[in-house]
């Protein structure tokens, strides 16, 4: 058992803050039986029962250190005052990598950054929407278990997410497996991608690729406040491809009809002028019932309300241009209650999972044991932040922020940047964590929370260890004790 140093957090979280304040800072049938357990000896996730959870909801927001996010002068006041005492917040959790992509494909599949992926597929450092090539298995699986050679967006169909692992392990409910809800996509077909959804916006968008690659035309939002060639009167689109993890596997985007279920727009929510919500679309609908709850679902608000953009093109939840943490505060104030009303997270079967996808770009530490994978020797390195930018005068972004020792356009020594930095998550479940606690001991990264969510769904067999663990969750560590510290 892991030591533990837990903190209750007061009601109105300051204790929470005190303790980051000196840090660096359609219906289907139920879905209740555990697929078919072939003989491996399976770990039960830190003494959590099998069966105990059944469903796991991961909402991701976007570049922003532990320090800023839950520091005193944060301005993510729901976040800090409302949600926290709910939940655990588990202060050693850290990004894989930089910029957002790479962190991104690491949550749902295990594959560790390349310098295209650290790049958020730029065209400017030869991305876009090409294939990750040759996208071959690495020679050495016993020092990068289930990792794929190469540069590149998007990895062969032989790269499997938790999404094709939950089709195989539960085939008689596919249709309640997994769903990605990507907020905005398809506001603008033409822009997105994707086939039309019955509710609004288009299912599994994704640029059309000719002979391995396109272009992206998603890299910032659309709408009257946006510049250049992202104006559009008549349409307000803040949807991000990169930030939409599933959209960069074949192994998804080829199933097109499964694709079309499994990967939609989040829906919208409307605020009356009593200050009640009414929600429409996916996740409300899904989220009605236990039994139309997906076991895994990963909820990707747009570039504003994500906290991406510090002045938002369109609007956020409050009906404000306000971006940065505040926009992404409004979300959760909107959103959440939604989630917390849910039969599904009532009944105790859900773990609810809020992190960040990667934090400052000055801070490159790691955490969980992170190692490079074969592709990027530094995986908080992106070459898109180390090429010199005209309009910067030719400096490039490392150095505007300050960031000394790098020569443009050339990769540090291995191990000089390990990881994305320390981001800090929330983890909210009534019946295995303690509500209003401050996890200080653990150290964990996006790894680490896949080979939980395999565990914890009932992942028996595949990936690279045989056990169910994709990619680097093979070698990472699950949640402890530490984390799922309340009486059952």
């Amino acid at each position: 058992m892991r030591a533990r140093n837990r903190i209750r957090i007061a009601a109105a979280a300051g204790m929470a803050t005190a303790a980051v304040a000196g840090l660096a800072l359609a219906p289907a049938m139920p879905a209740s039986a555990a697929p078919q357990d072939r003989g491996h000896d399976h770990q039960v996730v830190a003494g959590v029962p099998n069966g105990t959870i059944k469903h796991v909801i991961v909402i991701d927001l976007e570049n922003e250190s532990i320090g800023e996010t839950f520091g005193p002068n944060s301005p993510a006041v729901y976040l800090n005052k409302t949600l926290l005492p709910q939940g655990e917040f588990l202060q050693g959790y850290y990004a894989t990598g930089h910029v957002s992509l790479d962190n991104y494909i690491s949550q749902v599949s295990g594959q560790a950054p390349n310098l295209v992926t650290n790049s958020d597929c730029s065209g400017a450092t030869g991305g876009a929407f090409n294939d990750v090539a040759p996208g071959t298995l690495d020679p050495n699986q016993a020092l990068y278990p289930g990792q794929v050679d190469g540069q590149g967006c998007v990895f062969p169909s032989s790269v499997q997410t938790i999404g094709n692992q939950l089709d195989a392990a539960y085939p008689w409910t596919i249709r309640t497996d997994w769903r990605e809800y990507a907020e905005d996509m398809g506001n603008d077909p033409a822009r997105d991608g994707g086939v039309a959804d019955p509710s609004g916006g288009t299912d599994c968008a994704h640029p059309t690729q000719v002979n391995g690659a396109a272009s992206d035309d998603t890299n910032s939002a659309e709408g009257p406040n946006a510049t250049g060639s992202q104006v559009k009167s008549a349409v307000t689109d803040q949807y991000a491809n990169r930030h939409n993890p599933f959209a960069y596997f074949h192994s998804v985007i080829d199933k097109t009809r499964l694709c079309g279920n499994d990967v939609v727009p989040l829906g919208t929510a409307t605020t009356s002028a009593s200050g009640t919500v009414s929600y429409a679309g996916h996740l409300a609908d899904d989220l009605r019932h236990t039994w139309s709850t997906p076991r895994f679902a990963f909820i990707t608000p747009n570039l504003c309300d994500d906290g991406h953009d510090s002045t938002c093109a369109g609007v956020n939840d409050a009906g404000t241009t306000a971006g940065g943490l505040a926009g992404a505060d409004d979300w959760l104030k909107t959103w959440m209650p939604l989630i917390f009303s849910s039969p599904a997270y009532r009944d105790g079967s859900t773990l609810v999972m809020l992190t960040f996808d990667e934090g400052g770009i000055t801070d490159s530490k790691a955490g969980g044991n992170e190692q490079p994978g074969p592709n990027n020797p530094n995986p908080g390195y992106s070459p898109l932040l180390n090429a010199p930018i005209a309009a910067f005068g030719g400096a490039t972004y490392y150095q505007l922020l300050g960031v000394t020792g790098l020569t443009p356009n050339v990769n540090p020594p291995a191990g000089t940047m390990p990881g994305g930095g320390q981001i800090g998550a929330v983890l909210f479940n009534p019946r295995v964590i303690t509500a209003g606690s401050v996890n200080t001991t653990g150290s964990y990264n996006h790894y680490s929370a896949l080979r939980t969510f395999e565990d914890l769904l009932g992942i028996r067999r595949g990936g690279a260890d045989g056990d169910g663990h994709l990619g680097f969750a093979a070698t990472a560590t699950d949640f402890g004790r530490d984390v799922f510290s309340a009486r059952r």
